[in-house]
């Protein structure tokens, strides 16, 4: 279960994969996964940076760059 600080973000998301905002999503993947891994919750956080990763290359975003780096320093891509 997610921290309720982060349910605050539930009709929003929703409302972003509606929209096709895919961008934005990611974008908020990355930091959901960037303060999960903050708490120490590395599956958690490492999951949403995966979803974030996904969305970030689909749109050639460059923050696949940053995101892939997380992901290499905790085992999670080579």
């Amino acid at each position: 279960m997610l921290n309720p600080e982060f349910e605050h973000y539930d009709q929003k998301v929703l409302d972003l994969f509606e929209k096709e905002q895919f961008e934005e999503l990611a974008c908020i993947y990355l930091e959901w996964g960037k303060r999960l891994l903050e708490q120490g919750k590395l599956n958690e956080g490492c999951f949403f940076l995966t979803q974030s990763y996904v969305l970030a290359l689909e749109k050639g975003m460059e923050e696949a760059v940053e995101i892939h780096q997380i992901l290499t320093k905790h085992k999670r891509e080579d």
